[in-house]
């Protein structure tokens, strides 16, 4: 009977612990306590109660985003790929992200990362409109627009210190990032672009 019990017991706190570990259902767990508040008046706890469901979906977006951060090209290898979702403060600069960093060959190293929400996540429009100015200037290093999947975005290049930076703007408040150094041309960049699944990507965020 003790053998029983012990197993039910056990059981039963795997089944908290696992809740206790799924974003979603914390967040709908606060949601419902936030009503429960406003109800008695408490609106200063509900407001936390409504945060701290927010910061949980943003991480449940940001896990959804792990799956557009592309197998690497020819020549690069994946080294990691993560993930945030952000609480209250991300209001600021986004509310859910994800990485992947790349190396490749002569210490080539890749880093795209993907932003929704706040203003990281309306990236891609700020840099296109900053190339409308910085494109006209003449020399290494100026930034210029692009056209990649049915996406625009910007793609500023440093041929003598083999770095650049690209910019897309895939949806209302999602941009991606693709940063590198020590990459012989701007065409690195681009086919990290060209291998990502864009369109996916703006639908889903």
């Amino acid at each position: 009977m003790k053998k029983v019990f012990a197993g039910v017991l056990l059981v039963g706190l795997f089944s908290v612990h696992a809740w206790a570990e799924d974003p979603s259902k914390e967040a709908i767990s606060s949601l419902q306590t936030a009503q429960t508040l406003i109800k008695e008046g408490d609106t200063a706890k509900a407001i936390e109660e409504i945060n701290y469901a927010l910061s949980k979906l943003n991480e449940v977006t940001a896990t959804g985003m792990l799956k557009y951060i592309p197998a690497p090209p020819k020549g690069f290898k994946l080294d990691s790929k993560n993930s945030q979702g952000m609480g209250q403060g991300a209001m600021v600069v986004s509310n859910a992200g994800a990485e992947g960093q790349y190396s490749g060959p002569n210490e080539a190293s890749v880093k795209i990362t993907i932003a929704t929400g706040g203003v990281t996540g309306k990236l891609g429009s700020l840099a296109s409109f900053g190339a409308m100015f910085a494109g006209v200037s003449q020399g290494d290093g100026s930034s210029k627009s692009v056209r990649i999947k049915g996406f625009t975005g910007t793609l500023q290049f440093e041929p003598n210190d083999k770095s650049g930076t690209l910019t897309l703007q895939v949806g209302e408040k999602t941009s991606v990032t693709i940063e590198g150094s020590n990459v012989d041309t701007e065409d690195v960049l681009k086919s990290f672009a060209e291998i990502m699944d864009l369109n996916g990507l703006s639908k889903a965020f």
